[in-house]
């Protein structure tokens, strides 16, 4: 019975801190999002999406999927980078539930799953001289140094503030 005590406390170490899940906005560019809020992953045929006219250009349009209709943001677009390429025959797609509310996040390629403590977390009023768009600021969470560079920060999306983002037109 002790055994079977002390190999479940070493699990739950193993497994401690935050977990989000990487995106990639472009070649050289990845965020995370909490994986938390994130409800699945999706590469979905470009014509499952059902544009709507005069919506802010950030929507991708609407999809229908698991008995639920939700909007898609074209990520890269709203953080201030390359937009996607529409004419693509598959968009790569993270589900968040945010509340009661579902909204997807288109990007290039879905990551892998980061996992980093809280302490690791730097504010995004912290950030260094970087080629990160202004636009960006708004809907960062903070971001965390990697080895590799300035240039290779991970970047950590707020979905409360993606989520809430006035996109009025």
């Amino acid at each position: 019975m002790n055994l079977t005590i002390e190999l479940k406390e070493e699990q739950t170490q193993a497994i401690a801190g935050l977990t989000y899940l990487g995106l990639q906005l472009g070649q050289n560019l990845s965020v995370a999002i909490q994986l938390e809020v994130v409800r699945e992953t999706l590469v979905l045929d470009s014509d499952r999406f059902t544009q709507m006219p005069n919506v802010h250009s950030c929507l991708m349009g609407l999809i229908e999927h698991r008995s639920n209709v939700f909007w898609v943001l074209d990520l890269p677009q709203l953080l201030g980078l390359t937009p996607l390429d529409f004419t693509a025959m598959e968009a790569h797609i993270a589900v968040l539930k945010i509340g009661e509310s579902f909204l997807g996040l288109g990007v290039y390629r879905i990551g892998r799953v980061f996992r980093f403590s809280e302490t690791e977390i730097v504010s995004p009023l912290d950030l260094p001289v970087t080629q990160i768009p202004s636009e960006t600021i708004p809907f960062l969470r903070g971001w965390i140094a990697q080895p590799q560079g300035m240039n290779n920060n991970l970047y950590l999306l707020d979905a409360e503030a993606i989520a809430s983002a006035d996109l009025s037109i």
